[in-house]
């Protein structure tokens, strides 16, 4: 009969922070967003447009209206329960890590698309509404909203 002994010398947040850095690496991520595409005749990029209406330019005097951050963060708990309902299946290998990570990549894209037609964003300006034909922040051709989606990342 053997008898092991477990001693922990190390500091216990450092076995935590070591732990999560080997579960990530199993896990992986799931990035959402608008990933490396022309929006159409301008010669901005979407992440670049993307990243413009999500942080806002002040120089330009374009104010943040969150979309990505704002989506995720209201939804984050239907996420959480997604992902803890996955667990058994993973578990008993009805499931996997990948599978797992498409669809919650998929529902969080989806989320950002119809926060984006129906978040509370800060109102465009009149001259704004003007040039574009509606007061809709965010949405003018649609090729932003069309454009976000998600990758996994492992």
């Amino acid at each position: 009969m053997f008898k092991v002994k477990v001693e922990m010398s190390e500091n216990p947040s450092w076995i935590l922070k070591q732990f999560q850095k080997q579960a990530n690496k199993f896990l992986g991520k799931v990035e959402i967003g608008a990933f490396g595409m022309h929006s159409g005749k301008r010669s901005i990029t979407m992440p670049d447009l993307a990243a413009i209406h999500e942080y806002g330019a002040p120089s330009r005097k374009i104010p943040e209206r969150s979309f990505l951050r704002a989506s995720i963060t209201l939804n984050q708990g239907k996420y959480g329960k997604y992902l803890l309902g996955e667990v058994k299946d993973l578990l008993l290998l009805r499931t996997t890590p990948t599978k797992i990570k498409q669809v919650l990549g998929m529902q969080a894209a989806a989320d950002v698309q119809i926060y984006m037609v129906n978040g509370k964003f800060t109102p465009l300006k009149a001259q704004t509404i003007k040039r574009k034909g509606s007061s809709k922040p965010l949405i003018d051709t649609g090729q932003l909203r069309q454009s976000i989606t998600y990758r996994v990342v492992d």
